[in-house]
């Protein structure tokens, strides 16, 4: 078996990944995104600077380090592919077969060029176990009537504008969809709900997988962060889906939400009652 490489974007979920690997026996190569906010400080040793439009270049990188394996971690903004990347002629390659420019079809495009190369995809779950929730309450706020009809609404709308490929996050209020995720990220659609809903209740940030999420990419991902600023947007509760969604550092990131009296709710199949019960993270 040969190395596992990380590709690593911003955040702190390359850095999880990589002790995880190292713990499960990997000699892994951290494989830092340039355009990314990457902390190349973090690892040095370890780290080989990458460009995420040049294809052909992480290709020669991963031969020559012996990498036959390829996990993917970490933030890189979407809005990356209008800014003008100067693309080498793999990428190019690569997005001439694409079907169109949303992120699975050129993540899928990328892992079969890749495995042609010998080299898979691994699923973001292998190394990212512990990040994962079962459905239930996390936080001690109780919900109201009228959050749980928005949550149990919004995760449903959420579900769709990822099915469709256009994002992952809806912003709801009073069972109306005020904000959808595209190109701008999560960041922005809950700036832009909250500005819409000030001065009235408080609206639900909804953040759902695909109904047939390819757990190898951009698994839907929330932590201290996205807590910080619903707080800015003066939105209150957080739904994701049990079980695929990664939580970066959740006992931290529920520790917070608990102290300023936020809300973190895992939707489950089963709908209403399995996110009204409240649930320890270690139970």
């Amino acid at each position: 078996m040969g190395r596992l490489g990380i590709v690593a974007g911003g955040g702190d979920l390359p850095l999880i990944g990589l002790q995880n690997a190292i713990q499960m026996g990997e000699d892994p190569v951290l494989l830092g995104i340039r355009e990314s906010d990457f902390d190349f400080t973090a690892d040095q040793h370890r780290t080989i600077p990458v460009y995420l439009a040049k294809i052909g270049g992480i290709l020669k990188i991963c031969k020559k380090e012996g990498i036959d394996r390829i996990f993917l971690a970490g933030k890189v903004k979407k809005e990356l592919i209008f800014k003008g990347l100067k693309f080498d002629l793999k990428a190019i390659s690569i997005l001439a077969k694409s079907i169109n420019k949303n992120d699975h079809p050129i993540f899928q495009a990328v892992a079969e060029e890749f495995y042609k190369e010998g080299i898979v995809f691994e699923s973001q779950k292998k190394y990212l176990s512990s990040l994962f929730l079962s459905a239930g309450r996390y936080t001690k706020k109780s919900l109201s009537k009228d959050t749980a009809l928005d949550i149990e609404f919004g995760m449903e709308y959420a579900k769709k504008m990822a099915d469709l490929d256009i994002g992952q996050t809806v912003v709801v209020l009073d069972q109306t969809v005020v904000a959808v995720e595209a190109v701008e990220g999560t960041d922005e659609t809950i700036r832009r709900g909250g500005k819409l809903t000030q001065k009235k209740k408080e609206a639900v940030v909804c953040k759902s997988s695909k109904s047939t999420q390819d757990d190898r990419f951009d698994l839907p991902t929330v932590g201290i962060h996205t807590l910080k600023v619903m707080m800015e947007a003066g939105c209150r509760t957080l739904a994701i889906r049990e079980e695929d969604t990664i939580v970066v550092r959740p006992t931290e990131t529920i520790e917070f939400a608990d102290k300023n009296k936020l809300s973190l709710v895992c939707y489950g199949s089963q709908g209403k009652k399995t996110f009204t019960t409240y649930k320890k993270i270690n139970s």
